[in-house]
């Protein structure tokens, strides 16, 4: 399960967000603590698939989230509290937008120089400790990180290769980022980095939760097993034998094919077996990689 980490200043309405996604009413007040609950998204085109084939049992993905107490952006965070941020898959930076007279962006700048100076730090640190001992290779992308860094840029910058190359050092801004801007009062105009408006009093689940995904690089896939239908996240680029390991891991051993429907043809024919037997159906190896949204039988040795 995907998580994301909530992190903002106090009184960005980040709190407030975690509860409307999670239902956990409950708070905790040790800023190094974080509060965990799980996010349901209530999948529509999931719902339309339960609806179609009157399947009354529905499996929604789930997403886990971490709000960490926030503290005044005139103080900034400790050292300490970044430590949670490591096991993040996707930092989401929460900002405030619902009164008039706030700049979101410097806000985001903000947040965002407090992940840079960590990195910074951390990677300094590391080279000062550890130079004689890091392979040639991986000091090289450590100290291109941390020229990049220093001109206030983020490692995303940097190749696929090379961040695998230092994915181990727990730098925060090698991760996915996404900013979610709490109301509508001003307009950010020049953020490279992913980001959407909301209200964390109300957010629109479909939209935050699809954001979330398209940050990600995820999709979901979705399967339908007796009176169960059910919703599937994967990596975009995950091989369909991988993904069938998501369900089982005996259907990723023994897996053969697997029978895809996208869709839009199941709206419209209405039920996988007829698009069988209308020849609708797309066939997929093991090393193929499934498309979001799509709706998939796998066949496999038992």
């Amino acid at each position: 399960m995907d998580r994301t980490c909530i992190f903002g200043y106090s009184g960005s309405g980040k709190t407030t967000l975690f509860k409307k996604l999670t239902g956990k009413e409950e708070e905790i007040f040790d800023p190094f603590k974080p509060n965990i609950g799980i996010g349901i998204f209530r999948d529509k085109r999931l719902e339309k698939i339960a609806e179609i084939l009157k399947i009354k049992k529905v499996k929604f993905p789930e997403f886990e989230f971490w709000d960490l107490k926030g503290f005044p952006e005139s103080e900034g965070f400790p050292p300490q509290y970044f430590e949670n941020l490591y096991k993040a898959d996707l930092l989401l930076c929460v900002v405030k937008n619902f009164k008039d007279g706030l700049n979101p962006e410097d806000e985001i700048s903000s947040l965002i120089m407090e992940l840079t100076f960590h990195d910074i730090e951390r990677i300094e640190n590391i080279i000062k400790k550890n130079e004689k001992d890091i392979p040639e290779k991986t000091l090289k992308v450590l100290e291109k990180s941390l020229k990049i860094l220093k001109e206030e840029k983020l490692l995303g910058e940097l190749s696929e290769d090379e961040k695998k190359e230092i994915s181990g050092f727990q730098l925060l801004t090698l991760k996915k980022i996404l900013v979610f801007i709490n109301g509508d009062k001003g307009e950010v105009e020049n953020l490279k980095i992913p980001f959407i408006y909301g209200d964390s009093e109300n957010p629109d689940f479909e939209i935050f939760y699809r954001k979330i995904l398209e940050t990600l690089s995820c999709i979901i896939f979705y399967t339908i097993k007796g009176d169960i239908a059910q919703g599937w996240i994967i990596n975009k680029n995950l091989q369909a034998r991988k993904a069938a390991g998501k369900i089982h891991t005996d259907i990723e051993k023994g897996f053969i094919k697997a029978a895809v429907l996208k869709y839009k043809d199941f709206l419209e024919i209405g039920s996988f077996q007829k698009a069988k037997n209308m020849g609708m159906l797309k066939f997929l190896g093991p090393d193929s990689t499934l498309s979001d949204g799509d709706i998939v039988e796998f066949y496999f040795h038992r």
